[in-house]
Order: structure tokens, then C-alpha cells, then sequence
């Protein structure tokens, strides 16, 4: 009994905290504020007079537009463009209803032209919410007023100023009451800026996290703690992630307002560093994988290595099978460049809290960091960060950060150039036994392989690293002398629309803006409809070509219709040559360079037009819009206009602009929640009704008890999309008869009228998404993954192009070529994944194999990494070794892996077979690890010293390469379980099925399957 009271009070206490954690939150208490004045504006007749029968509209906008943010930047850009946004939507409408009011009232005249109107600003707010999706609320909102002003009082003269005049009011309340509740909450709770100095501070914990794995799991011991596989490879997905959202918050960060001594720019260059280190970890310390047997082309089982599922249960990584040399003596240099490297990064986050978080209390500072002993150093654990910044201090802490990172990187570099030497030195030294038992053999083993790949990916994190304590003295220096001032936002079209994609670059002057995959995909044509560029140069060369003959034959029709009309024997004739005169004049004008110039931007034009998802959505809004509100046109004695207006058809329409989105997933998914969510507050508000009536306390006292559990959903939960029509649906039901005190309808019908009105608009919203130029997320998925593959082939044969041509520098337009493709690559994934949660929200009468394609991205992404990594390492390898002396065995590899990516690409686009054999990428990597391997060591027999640091570049190269045939072999294996395979060749027909040897052929059937 004495325990289960125990047990009780820990959970009261533990609730209690929650809850005085959610109330302390500063945008609960502002929700709460807003609503309740909200309220009482609405309450108080004086007020509410100025907003006419729709003044408890206050609510709503206050709910869908002008919201509380989590900060002051946040709320004052949300109520500068959603005002914006109203005043545009009532200037324009007051404008049409002016024009409306020159004729008759309730005229045919009168009633289109604010039909027109209105069709025309959801087709332009339509078109802008697409194309700018910042300004979505802004075209949401212009929408609303439109519809409350142009559907009332058609052609009224005297009314064109009132309607206008009501919503002004309305508009101007809920954004002064919402950033008034904010700045009020404020006063007693310290307003905080944004969290992207924290974010990316947290991500260099993740890095290190992440290095101290990857050491353990690449240089083993048996004393050693067991390596949870699966914990590394969460956390190189949580660096994955960190390192795209960076890209994003920045984007959110810099448009804000904000108060501190240095910009956000100043650590700007961190972003790209963070994804350097992360790609190196993943192509230079990846998971080690269990001996199992080799696949070739006709084995009977099909092993899939480099996307199977982690092992549940922790698994020690296994001490090496036999002490080598090699591995032997690059263990110490690597296990000293991994701890300067963890101190270098542990500088730069320090530096980077410590120099933009100054007025957080030193018990916040650092709070993401476990505070912990060193395991695998054996060392003490470093003093905690909360004694570091009391012993520091807050005004002389600069000094002493600034030596802190001129010793970091002092002792990055000597660990460095220390590993470098004794990499040269080992592979200097190493003996080679050149007896002919071991001339086919491997130079050196698969576990000094291994070694020799970690060793040139700390290599690189050390450049990268310096970089960033390079950045992190450079603003540390800074912060000393200068003074907090106010960061206004940089205003562009940028911020308009959806802020710039991820950008890693090698090269300053490579930059790239793209988009990224939130709210619009790269358009994507059909294959029927794609034009490639040499199909119509060829036709331009075809004209080219019959330029001359055309201007023969007109020559000679011409001197036939002379020859002919100069006698008069033959007139029929001689009409023939001046129609074949005219026809050739017309032909050589059509083929003119001017004309086809135009031809072809018309083309071009026309093209864009026809595939472009902005229009579409603009043509789906403004359609929608002209479908519903068609009965707010019909003639006032129509018993469709009588029925809109008895039953506030405007919320029918409204529901369906809210629910509309780019992209069919995302609407059903809101449109569900939104239906649940009214039925829900439709219901609360007629019992509200019940309880209160009139009672002008009672309702405002339940209206703001309703909002504590909407402002949780809103605030902690995923279902804003349910919580917000929730919201929505109170006011036109609890006020209704508080307002209008003449109204005799029974609340119990105005609340399903209002429910069945904002229901029926969600609905249309679903169908005219579905049926109506739908862009059904997987459809989408499958195209952009064939166009990913596409951009793969380009850049491994740009990389292949780079390293056989004779210049050993690539140009500077050659490196911002192959950066642009990588970050276009990434950004492609990205919008990959976003398309994969999107998919989860689509209805389907088919099931959608969703594992599968994670898979596909997971192993896309693991592609584009080794790409990266190749084009790192081939910068130093020995060309005359390992590409001019094997060229062909290169060119054969290279040809299998075009040959793989290409087939995948076929099957993603055109959702075909696979073919069941393809060339073998791991027997081409084989004979081309062979012949490199017999190079260097006929290198070495003539030259003692020929295996330099070179040749360690080689060697980590061909580690890069086995990756990247596991992950080829990975994408065929799950590109088959998705479309299937071609077989020729099987059980029942296949006498030979258990024949044993590589005959340089892949088979993508699955045996297991049949």
C-alpha cells in the first residue's frame, strides 16, 4: 500500500510538472490571452458593432491566420504579410463591387462581374501560393475577405463600403490582439532567439558521437566495450538529418529578426563543414559486414548486404582475425588523429554557445552534452561545462576560447602531418613477398584495406576541421569588438518563396540555389512528352540541310512558270508554277533562323505551360471556387441564391481553399482531420450553447477553456490540422445568436448547417484533387527516383571523364560543374524523403510497398556519398599506376556500373522488368583490384620506395569502389522486388541452375521467390 501511494504521488508530482511546464510556455499563455480578448472584443457590443454580423470572425482569423508564434520575428512577418494579404483581398473586391453597383441591382451584369472577380483572385491567389508557398496565408486570407464581400449585397451601391469597412475592422483586431497577447507575455517571460546556433552546436556532438563508433568499430581490441551496431547507424541517420534540417533552419533564421553582437553568417560556413565530416564518416567508416558468401551470377541465394536491417541486439565488433604490420602500425596515428579531432570539434561547438548564448543562465549552456567519462581513453572526464563557463566568465572568455582554439588546432595539425608520415613510412616499409605463390594474391589484406580507408577519412576530417576552427577564431575575435545590435532580416525573393536548398560546396564560387522538397517538386514530364535536346538539334540540322534543296526547287519552279506563262498554250501549267512558288516562298520563310528562333521559344513556352504544377493548382483553385460559390450568382428570388445565404455557403467555400494543397497526399490527409475537427468543436459549441445561451461570461470562459486542449494539439502534437477547424467551428455557432439577436433558427440546425457547409468544401477540396490533375506523391516518387539515378550516371562518368583526361587539376568550371551536380543529387533526395511521408497520407486502393522505398533512398544516398569519396581520393591516387597502366579493366568497370544505374532508371520510369542478367560490376571491380594490385607490386620490385603515401590513395580507392558494388548490388536487388524481373532462365528450364563460377554476369531473379 506504502508503494502504491509512492507511486501515485511521483505521478501527480510528474503531471504537475508537465502541466506547469505547459502553461509556462510563453505561446500558451499568449493563445490563451489572445482568445480570451478576442472575446471580449467580440463581447462588447461598442466593438463589435464596427465589425457588423461577422464580427465573431475575429476568432477565426485569429486562429488561421494571424496565430501566435514562438517568437516576436515570427509573429511581426506573419501579421506584415497576412495584413497585407487582407488589405489586397478587400481593395480588390471593394473595387469590383464598386464596378458591380454602375449597374441594376441584382443584374446579370452586376452578378458576373463579381463572379469574374472573385475567380480571378483564386486563380491568382492560387497561382502565388504555389509559386511563393511563404505567401500562403497571405493569398488564404485575400481569398477569405473576397468571398465574404463579393457572395453579399451584389450590386447594392449603398453597401459597397460597408462590407469593406466590417472586415478592415476584423482584420486589424485579431493581428492587433494577437501580437499585443505575444508582447505582453514577453514583458514577463525573456524573449529567446532562434535555435539554430544550438542546433548546429548539438551536431558537432553528434560528429563526435559518431567518430568515437566509427574508431572503435574500424581498429578493434578484444578488451574493448562491446560496438552497438545499431546505435552507430542511428546515429549516422541523426547526422543525416541534423545536417539536412541545418540547411533549413538557416533559411528560417536568417529572415528574422533578432538581437545579439554577430550574424548569423558568421557561422554560416559550419553548415557546409558539418556535411563534409558527415559524408566522410559515412564513405570512410562505414559498418562492417559479416564474411558471407560471395554472390555471382547463377548462385542459387541472393545476398543483399548494404540496406538489410541493423541487428536488434547489441553485437561486439570482432577482433581481427590475425595481427598484421600494417594494421599494427597505423592504429596509434589513427586512434591520436581521432582524439585531436574530437578536441577540435568539442572547441568549435564551445565557442559557438558560448559566443551566441551569453545571456542563458550557465546551467542551459551546453544541456545537450553528456556529461561522462572518456571509455575509450581511459582519461578523466573534462570539467563540466557549466564550472568551464564559471570559470571563464562572461566578459574575459574570449581570450582565454581563442587559446583553447589556437592549441586545438596545433595539436590537429601535428596529429595530422604525424599520421601522414607514418602512413608513408608503413607502406615504405612494407614487405612484399614477390614469390610466385602470392603473385596473384592481395597486396595487402582486406583488414588493412579497411585501415587505410579510415586513416584518408581522418585525413580529410582534419582539413575540414581546421576549417571550422579557423571559423569558429574568426567570429570568437569578432564578438570581442563588437556590441549586440539589431539583425533586421534580408529580404528577397528568397524569402518570398521557399528559402534556398541545402548548399555544401568545396568551392566558394560554386554556388547553387535550389529548391527544396517541401512544397514543390521538380517538374517532371511524361515520358511521351520529354523532348531530349539532341532529338531536336538533329531536326534542326535536317532543316539546315534542306535549305539548299528547297531553294533549288523554288528556282526551278520558278523558271517553269516563266518558261511556261510566256506561252499561251500552256496557262494551267504555268498557275501550277506560281502555286509551287508560293508554297516554297512559305516553307523557306517557316525554316528562316528568325522565325525559328521564335518557333522554338514558343515551344519552350508552351511546354512550361503545359507542365506546370502552379497553373494547375491555380486552375484547381479558382475552378473549386467557381463551383461552389455559383449559387452566391444565381438571381436574388433563386432558390439556390436563397439557400447560400441561409446557409452561409461562404464557409464552403473558405473550407475548400483551406484544404486544397500542391499535392494530393497533403489534402487528404488535412482534409480528414479538418472534417473530424469540425464535427468535434460543432459539437463542443452546441453544448456550449446549452450551458450558456447569451451569457456573455459564460461563453467566453468555455470558448477559453476549449482553446487549452486545441493550443496542446496545436503546440505538441502533430494534429494542428485537427485542432484548428476545432477552433474554427466555435465562433459562428456560440455567437450567432449574441450578435444577432433577431435570428429565430435553432442552434441545433445552425450547428449541422455549419459543420455539413465547412464538411461538404473539404470534400470537393479531396475530389478535385484526386480527379483533377492529381499529383499523387508516389507517381511523383518514382519519376524523381529514375531522374536521381539519371543524375548519378552523369556525375560517376563525370567523375571517370575528371581522372583519365591529362590535366591533373580540374578546372575551376569542372569543380563548380561536379559540385553543382552533388548538391542537385542531395537536394533530389531530399525531396525524395519528404515524397516517401507525404505517400504514408494518400489513400490507394493498392498497397504501397513504403519499406522499399526508404530502402531506395537509403541506398541512393549511400551511392552519393561513395561518389563523393571517390572524387576526394582520386585527387591523390597514382594515375600512371591505377589509370593509364589498367585502362581497360577501368573502362570495363565503369561500364557495369553505368550499365546497373541506367537499368534502374529504365525500370523507375518506365515501371519495367529488370532484365535477369546484367554485366557483373563485382567481377569487373575484381579484375581491376587484380591488375592494380600486380601494378604496384611490379612497382615495388623495381623501386623499394615506389608505395608511398600514393598508394595508400589507391588502395582506400578500391575500398571506396567495393562499397559502391555492395550498394549496386543492393539497388538491383530492391528495384527487382519492386518491378520484377525479365527470366529466361529458370528452375524449370535450367538444367545447370547449381553451376558453380563467376562467368562475369549478374542475375537479378531471386531464386528464393520462385
Amino acid at each position: 500500500m506504502a508503494i502504491d501511494l509512492k507511486l501515485f504521488l511521483l505521478h501527480a508530482v510528474d503531471l504537475f510538472r508537465r502541466w506547469s511546464a505547459f502553461f509556462g510556455s510563453r505561446r500558451v499563455l499568449a493563445r490563451l490571452l489572445s482568445t480570451l480578448l478576442c472575446c471580449v472584443v467580440v463581447e462588447i457590443r461598442p466593438f463589435s458593432k464596427l465589425g457588423g454580423s461577422s464580427a465573431f470572425l475575429v476568432l477565426a482569423l485569429k486562429e488561421l491566420v494571424f496565430s501566435v508564434q514562438d517568437s516576436l520575428a515570427q509573429q511581426l512577418e506573419l501579421t506584415v504579410l497576412n495584413i497585407l494579404g487582407a488589405f489586397t483581398g478587400i481593395g480588390v473586391s471593394t473595387l469590383a463591387k464598386y464596378i458591380a453597383a454602375q449597374y441594376p441591382e441584382d443584374s446579370t451584369r452586376s452578378r458576373a462581374t463579381c463572379a469574374v472577380f472573385l475567380v480571378c483572385i483564386s486563380f491568382v491567389a492560387g497561382l502565388i501560393k504555389s509559386r511563393l508557398p511563404r505567401l500562403n496565408l497571405s493569398m488564404r486570407i485575400s481569398c477569405f475577405v473576397s468571398i465574404w464581400i463579393l457572395t453579399n449585397d451584389i450590386g447594392i451601391q449603398s453597401q459597397v463600403l460597408v462590407a469593406s469597412g466590417n472586415f478592415l475592422w476584423i482584420t486589424l483586431s485579431a493581428a492587433v490582439i494577437c501580437i499585443f497577447s505575444l508582447l505582453a507575455v514577453m514583458t514577463l517571460l525573456r524573449w529567446s532567439v532562434t535555435n539554430f546556433e544550438r542546433d548546429i552546436a548539438s551536431t558537432f556532438v553528434v560528429i563526435q558521437d559518431c567518430l568515437r563508433e566509427g574508431l572503435a568499430l574500424t581498429f578493434p581490441h578484444p578488451n574493448d566495450p562491446p560496438v552497438n551496431l545499431e546505435k552507430y547507424q542511428k546515429l549516422k541517420a541523426n547526422l543525416l538529418n541534423r545536417s539536412i534540417k541545418l540547411n533549413e533552419t538557416y533559411s528560417q533564421a536568417a529572415f528574422e529578426l533578432r538581437i545579439g553582437r554577430l550574424s548569423l553568417r558568421a557561422i554560416r560556413p559550419l553548415i557546409g563543414v558539418v556535411e563534409h565530416l558527415r559524408r566522410e564518416i559515412a564513405w570512410g567508416m562505414p559498418l562492417r559486414k559479416r564474411a558471407t558468401a560471395t554472390h555471382h551470377a547463377l548462385s542459387s541465394t541472393f545476398h543483399g548486404h548494404s540496406f538489410q536491417s541493423p541487428p536488434i541486439t547489441p553485437l561486439p565488433s570482432p577482433p581481427l582475425p590475425f595481427e598484421h604490420p600494417i594494421v599494427d602500425a597505423l592504429e596509434g596515428p589513427a586512434q591520436a588523429l581521432g582524439a585531436a579531432l574530437l578536441n577540435a570539434t568539442r572547441c568549435v561547438e564551445e565557442t559557438i554557445v558560448l559566443a551566441f548564448h551569453q545571456a542563458d543562465p550557465p546551467a542551459r549552456l551546453f544541456s545537450w552534452r553528456p556529461g561522462s567519462a572518456e571509455p575509450d581513453t581511459g582519461k578523466p572526464a573534462k570539467p563540466e561545462p557549466v564550472d568551464i563557463v564559471e570559470a571563464m566568465g562572461h566578459h574575459g572568455w574570449t581570450f582565454s576560447q581563442l587559446a583553447a582554439i589556437q592549441q586545438a588546432e596545433a595539436g590537429l595539425v601535428t596529429a595530422r602531418d604525424s599520421a601522414r608520415e607514418q602512413l608513408r613510412m608503413v607502406f615504405c616499409d612494407a614487405h612484399v613477398d614477390t614469390g610466385d605463390k602470392l603473385r596473384r594474391a592481395p597486396l595487402i589484406p582486406k583488414e588493412a584495406l579497411t585501415c587505410c580507408l579510415a586513416m584518408i577519412a581522418l585525413l580529410q576530417m582534419a582539413q575540414e576541421v581546421r576549417v571550422a576552427l579557423q571559423v569558429a577564431h574568426r567570429f570568437a575575435s569578432r564578438y570581442e569588438t563588437s556590441r549586440p545590435r539589431l539583425w533586421y532580416p534580408r529580404l528577397s525573393l528568397a524569402w518570398l518563396g521557399v528559402p534556398p536548398g541545402p548548399f555544401v560546396s568545396d568551392d566558394p564560387l560554386a554556388q547553387s540555389a535550389m529548391l527544396s522538397g517541401t512544397g514543390t517538386e521538380a517538374p517532371v514530364a511524361a515520358a511521351d512528352d520529354d523532348y531530349a535536346a539532341p532529338e531536336w538539334r538533329q531536326g534542326l540540322r535536317e532543316h539546315a540541310a534542306g535549305v539548299g534543296a528547297r531553294h533549288a526547287a523554288m528556282k526551278s519552279a520558278r523558271m517553269a512558270g516563266v518558261e511556261v506563262s510566256s506561252t499561251s498554250a500552256q496557262p494551267q501549267l504555268a498557275q501550277d508554277g506560281m502555286r509551287a512558288t508560293l508554297a516554297g516562298w512559305f516553307a523557306c520563310v517557316w525554316s528562316g533562323h528568325r522565325v525559328l528562333r521564335l518557333r522554338m521559344r514558343l515551344w519552350w513556352v508552351h511546354r512550361a505551360v503545359r507542365h506546370s504544377s502552379h497553373l494547375r493548382h491555380a486552375f484547381k483553385n479558382a475552378c473549386g471556387v467557381a463551383l461552389l460559390g455559383f449559387p452566391a450568382f444565381l438571381p436574388a428570388d433563386s432558390a439556390g441564391r436563397r439557400w447560400f445565404t441561409d446557409a452561409h455557403g461562404q464557409w464552403m467555400v473558405i473550407s475548400y481553399l483551406w484544404v486544397l494543397e500542391t499535392n494530393t497526399g497533403a489534402t487528404w490527409r488535412t482534409g480528414y482531420l479538418r472534417i473530424l475537427g469540425t464535427c468535434l468543436g460543432a459539437l463542443y459549441a452546441y453544448v456550449t450553447w446549452l450551458i450558456c445561451r447569451t451569457n456573455p461570461y459564460g461563453l467566453a470562459i468555455l470558448v477559453v477553456a476549449a482553446d487549452i486542449p486545441i493550443t496542446w494539439l496545436i503546440t505538441k502534437s502533430s494534429l494542428g490540422p485537427l485542432a484548428v477547424p476545432a477552433s474554427v467551428a466555435l465562433p459562428p455557432i456560440v455567437f450567432t445568436r449574441y450578435i444577432d439577436t433577431t435570428s429565430t433558427q435553432p442552434v441545433i440546425i445552425l450547428a449541422l448547417l455549419r459543420s455539413a457547409m465547412i464538411s461538404t468544401g473539404m470534400i470537393v477540396a479531396l475530389l478535385m484533387n484526386s480527379l483533377i490533375f492529381p499529383r499523387h506523391a508516389r507517381v511523383y516518387f518514382l519519376l524523381d527516383t529514375s531522374r536521381t539515378l539519371g543524375l548519378l550516371t552523369d556525375l560517376y562518368l563525370s567523375l571517370s571523364h575528371d581522372i583519365v583526361q591529362d590535366r591533373h587539376v580540374l578546372t575551376r568550371e569542372q569543380r563548380r560543374k561536379t559540385l553543382k551536380l552533388e548538391l542537385e543529387i542531395r537536394n533530389s533526395l531530399n525531396r525524395l524523403s519528404a515524397q516517401i511521408i507525404t505517400m504514408h497520407n494518400e489513400l490507394s486502393l493498392l498497397p504501397k510497398p513504403l519499406r522499399h522505398y526508404r530502402r531506395v533512398v537509403a541506398v541512393l544516398q549511400n551511392i552519393l556519398d561513395l561518389m563523393t569519396g571517390l572524387r576526394k581520393i582520386r585527387e591523390n591516387i597514382p594515375r600512371k599506376l591505377c589509370v593509364a597502366e589498367v585502362f581497360e579493366e577501368r573502362r570495363e568497370f565503369m561500364s557495369c556500373v553505368c550499365i546497373a544505374l541506367f537499368a534502374c532508371q529504365h525500370a523507375f520510369r518506365a515501371r519495367e522488368p529488370l532484365p535477369q542478367f546484367l554485366p557483373s560490376a563485382r567481377h569487373a571491380f575484381a579484375t581491376l583490384e587484380e591488375h592494380v594490385h600486380a601494378r604496384l607490386q611490379q612497382a615495388r620490385a623495381e623501386d623499394p620506395h615506389a608505395l608511398g603515401l600514393s598508394a595508400v590513395y589507391a588502395f582506400a580507392e578500391q575500398q571506396v569502389m567495393r562499397g559502391m558494388v555492395d550498394a549496386l548490388e543492393a539497388l538491383l536487388e530492391v528495384t527487382g522486388s519492386l518491378f520484377g524481373t525479365s527470366a529466361w532462365l529458370t528452375h524449370e528450364s535450367m538444367s545447370t541452375r547449381h553451376e558453380e563460377g563467376d562467368h562475369g554476369w549478374y542475375s537479378t531473379f531471386r531464386w528464393e521467390e520462385v
